[in-house]
């Protein structure tokens, strides 16, 4: 039953009338032409805004975004079971993609279909910056005032006020 709720919220619910429910719900600006999936499980802080083709969706899991952040153009936002918790002033640039499930997959002796999913959730802390084409990967953990660099991959504990580029993302410099 779950699943055909979550199709219908995902694909039955015309985007106008999404975009429109979570200005009224929690003041936040979403573009007509991005896909946020109706559900009380995804939550926006006051005066965020999510940009043109941009996709928000969960399988469970919840999505939360504080205030004032701003999920730009073609972003890729999921997670299974677990959630994504983003604090405060976050700030994503084009392309990035946060996904808080990983496929299970050690045992050759099935296919990988049949193998389910792990989800760990994802943190992300107040007054951080996201690079353009970078993706945050099922466990990360982003400290306050963080910044990712452009295509980085983040696969674990970012330090706060750290800089980090690369794949996988090591730090580079602190900010002061």
């Amino acid at each position: 039953m779950n699943a055909w709720i979550r199709t219908l919220q995902r694909y039955a619910v015309p985007k106008v009338l999404a975009s429109l429910v979570y200005f009224i719900r929690d003041g936040v600006k979403i573009s007509a032409s991005s896909r946020v999936q109706l559900s009380g499980r995804i939550r926006f802080g006051r005066k965020s805004v999510v940009k043109p083709y941009s996709i928000i969706q969960t399988s469970g899991g919840s999505i939360t975004f504080g205030h004032h952040c701003a999920i730009s153009s073609f972003n890729h936002i999921s997670t299974g079971q677990a959630n994504i918790v983003a604090g405060n002033n976050v700030l994503t640039g084009p392309n990035v993609t946060i996904v808080a499930t990983t496929r299970n997959y050690r045992d050759k002796s099935r296919p990988i279909v049949e193998q389910g999913y792990a989800s760990r959730g994802i943190i992300i802390g107040d007054d951080v910056l996201i690079g353009a084409g970078a993706v945050i990967v099922d466990g990360s953990e982003i400290g306050d005032g963080a910044i990712i660099g452009v295509g980085s991959v983040v696969t674990g504990r970012v330090a706060p006020y750290s800089v980090v580029f690369g794949s996988p993302a090591k730090v580079i410099m602190w900010r002061q």
